[in-house]
């Protein structure tokens, strides 16, 4: 049974699963992965749990106006293909609507791109690298 937990700040749960998904899997060094979003309260962090085993994150925060940024957004390899990305994601829309958020951007990894798209994301701008990982920016309405 999946249940979701949502947090201030970057729990232990989350962390785990970024650094596995980020730093093991993408090789983004850890001191880079965490940010001052991680632990001041402004960001809201997500954790979808299968029977109590961390499995899904996201974090969500106001970038500006009515846009919300979501990000760090990153399954276990294991759950992959399973639709877990969609929901926690979709999770974090729904807080982020309840919070006055009328947009939503990621900054997505273009290896991601038609899975942002499949949940009505679109993509605008150039190309981009983040932690030598290519990047596009993709906004959806709320």
């Amino acid at each position: 049974m999946f249940e979701f937990k949502i947090t201030d700040t970057a729990t232990d749960d989350s962390k785990f699963i970024r650094f596995t998904v980020f730093c093991d899997e993408q090789g983004v060094q850890k001191s880079h992965e965490i940010d001052e979003l991680d632990d001041n309260k402004e960001a809201k962090h997500i954790v979808m749990y299968d029977n109590g085993k961390p499995i899904a994150t996201s974090r969500f925060y106001k970038e500006h106006g009515d846009t919300w940024h979501a990000g760090r957004i990153a399954v276990l390899k294991e759950y992959r293909g399973t639709g877990c990305g969609r929901k926690v994601l979709e999770k974090a829309e729904e807080e982020m609507k309840k919070l006055g958020a009328k947009e939503s951007f990621i900054s997505a990894q273009t290896q991601a791109q038609g899975f942002y798209e499949t949940l009505g994301y679109k993509a605008y701008g150039d190309v981009y690298p983040e932690e030598d990982i290519p990047h596009i920016a993709m906004k959806k309405e709320l």
